[in-house]
């Protein structure tokens, strides 16, 4: 009878004493602009959390949000403002304000989402202390999307001469200046309003990822689809703490945080930009959309005609104080270790 008595009181105490440990818990709200079954949410931001959430044994917890609080450009502005926690955007989106992050998106710098979602965290952990871009934020991670390619729902790009007189929908400030270069006029429209302007004839195309397609709904009007080798452009993604939410932390949250970020961010967004461009394209094919890919003499050219954009940077580069050639060169050799298609099964 003592020990059922000793068992009831226990109980009793671990009863009163739950609620007491779950109030013990942290829970960040993580700012969204996309659906929740978005890869960058699904693939990226839910397996970073959980990944968190498991190595604190709970007591870090994370709340994605399902409803924008504001659009994609100003998702910054609204963490850093403290309206969520963490946060995450498109680099691109706020043009000349994040210029030495976007390295990785320069024409022709990411051959894959592993390689390029990799050199932009490493290139950022090794200089990106000394840009003051993202001052007021604690970034834990940066990733780029999968190679783009040119989706045409009116004519075909098998040439770069194709893209004259094309009107072609762009998602940043640098993918934009691409276009133009090759002689299309870009159109900036968010991606949910990319079928209806291509249906009406408001736009002839789009650069989007394959993935990218399928999920916003555009495949229906897609005729054909030029790949261009080597990556024509990418985005570079942001992932990050408000400074003040990131310094409420205690010591062993920040450290399970750091293990499941940086690389291991880069890693996700590998896994998720290639899955998801295996699904779209699989809808692509079933649609019958015909592709094709820039020859190697376009590809040169291309290179040759966008090689302004380059130097254009590395004179920015200069004019904040940054050794830009050091921060290209370091890039470019994180992209070369880090590459899909690298091969290391042979001898050498």
């Amino acid at each position: 009878m003592k020990h059922v008595k000793s068992l009831i009181l226990a109980t009793a105490i671990g009863a009163i004493g739950l609620p007491a440990m779950a109030q013990d818990a942290t829970t960040l709200r993580v700012g969204s602009w996309l659906p929740p079954h978005h890869l960058i949410v699904a693939g990226i931001l839910k397996p970073w959390a959980a990944a968190i959430e498991d190595e604190t044994g709970g007591s870090l917890k994370f709340e994605i949000m399902t409803s924008p609080l504001g659009p994609p450009p100003a998702q910054f502005d609204l963490l850093l403002d403290q309206a969520f926690d963490v946060g995450y955007g498109v680099s691109g989106h706020n043009a000349g304000r994040f210029t030495m992050t976007q390295v990785m998106d320069l024409p022709f710098m990411s051959p894959d989402p592993w390689a390029g979602s990799a050199a932009a965290w490493q290139t950022y952990a090794k200089y990106g202390a000394e840009y003051g871009e993202h001052d007021g934020a604690h970034v834990v991670g940066l990733f780029t999307h999968s190679n783009p390619n040119i989706n045409m729902a009116s004519g075909r790009v098998e040439t770069l001469s194709d893209l004259e007189g094309k009107t072609i929908r762009v998602g940043g400030n640098v993918t934009g200046r691409i276009m133009s270069e090759l002689g299309a006029s870009p159109v900036q429209l968010p991606p949910t309003e990319a079928q209806t302007a291509m249906s009406r004839g408001v736009a002839d195309g789009i650069t989007f990822p394959s993935e990218s397609i399928d999920f916003f709904g555009i495949t229906p009007v897609i005729t054909s689809i030029t790949r261009i080798p080597g990556g024509l452009y990418t985005d570079t993604f942001w992932v990050a703490f408000n400074e003040d939410s990131w310094n409420g932390l205690t010591d062993e949250q920040r450290a399970a945080v750091d293990k499941h970020s940086g690389m291991a961010i880069a890693l996700l967004a590998g896994f998720a930009w290639t899955n998801g461009d295996t699904y779209g394209e699989t809808k692509l094919n079933e649609q019958g959309v015909e592709f094709l890919s820039l020859s190697e003499e376009d590809v040169t050219a291309a290179r040759e005609t966008l090689s302004p954009l380059e130097a254009e940077w590395l004179e920015q580069a200069s004019d904040k104080g940054f050794d830009g050639e050091a921060i290209l060169a370091y890039a470019r050799d994180m992209v070369q270790h880090y590459r899909a298609d690298k091969v290391v099964n042979v001898a050498q």
